[in-house]
């Protein structure tokens, strides 16, 4: 059922310096419009769909809808990395981490408190291109979750009552195949003992996580890192990031034993090394000239 009425709106003013693009990094509730950022979740108190915007001043104007508004609004901090306790102690010597910390210094882990959504979400993620991921994640959403405003581009995420109902040729429909349905099933089982993981440390979430069926160490890094901001959270498994980590931190590829024995000296920061390794991949790649018809004849 979509809201019609008019949204709750308030100002937030970030103590540090907060950029959008890197707080909301890896969430995949969170959608971009013409500079807008949409976070739809289903809350304790139902669901929500909240608009960002960034003012001028640096102030976050956020406007937001549906029954969860409040719950949505008061977790608006967290959200954008004002709890990320660890930062002010990343100091790293390594020369290309020095170099990303300075250009990305607004960085800080946000977390968005909805552990069953990062739980779910990280599961349609498995062994599939990201891509793919966010377009069943989204399908999904639009035929089984909830639209609280008709703005929002993408509803939230079903909640657990609804996936526990969805026969296997739903999930099917929208792209997730059956070993991957059973692990969204899991999450939402669990949903309610997952979601107070809110109150144990990372790691232990972490550990804790990885003892559900079909849960590894990268679902339940994705999990931890975006539910909890978890700063030390590694997604070994990944088919891309040890060989990104480990060209950036030693000029050659790498799998995960070269990228945890590479990410070892930053225990304690080794999500918000993958993370501005990530940034810096990203903007190197939006901003390389794209390739004339000679390149790709050349190709």
């Amino acid at each position: 059922m979509t809201a019609a009425h008019e949204p709750t709106a308030t100002t937030y003013r970030p103590r540090n310096a907060t950029d959008l693009r890197f707080a909301l990094q890896g969430v995949a509730s969170v959608t971009s419009v013409r500079g807008v950022r949409w976070w739809s979740t289903v809350t304790p108190d139902g669901p929500a769909s909240v608009a960002f915007r960034t003012g001028t001043d640096g102030t976050i104007r956020a406007d937001a809808w549906g029954p969860g508004t409040d719950w949505a609004l008061t977790q608006l901090p967290s959200l954008l990395g004002a709890h990320d306790e660890t930062v002010d102690d990343f100091r790293p010597t390594h020369p290309v981490l020095r170099h990303l910390a300075c250009q990305f210094v607004s960085l800080r882990l946000g977390s968005t408190g909805r552990w069953y959504e990062a739980l779910a979400a990280a599961a349609i993620g498995q062994r599939v291109v990201a891509a793919d991921a966010r377009t069943s994640r989204t399908r999904l959403a639009f035929r089984f979750g909830h639209h609280p405003v008709a703005q929002a581009p993408v509803p939230a995420f079903p909640d657990p009552g609804r996936i526990l109902r969805l026969p296997d040729h739903d999930f099917h429909g929208v792209g997730i195949d059956r070993s991957r349905a059973r692990v969204v099933r899991v999450a939402a089982r669990y949903a309610e003992r997952i979601e107070q993981l809110a109150e144990v440390p990372g790691t232990d979430a972490d550990q804790l996580l990885q003892r559900l069926p079909g849960i590894g160490p990268w679902t339940a890094a994705l999990a931890t890192s975006v539910a909890g901001g978890h700063a030390d959270a590694v997604p070994v498994g990944d088919l891309h990031i040890p060989r990104l980590v480990s060209r950036a931190l030693s000029g050659e590829d790498g799998d995960d034993n070269r990228m945890l024995e590479l990410l070892e000296p930053f225990r304690g920061h080794r999500q918000r090394v993958v993370r501005l390794i990530k940034l810096a991949a990203r903007t190197t790649a939006a901003n390389r000239p794209a390739p004339t018809r000679s390149d790709i004849s050349r190709i």
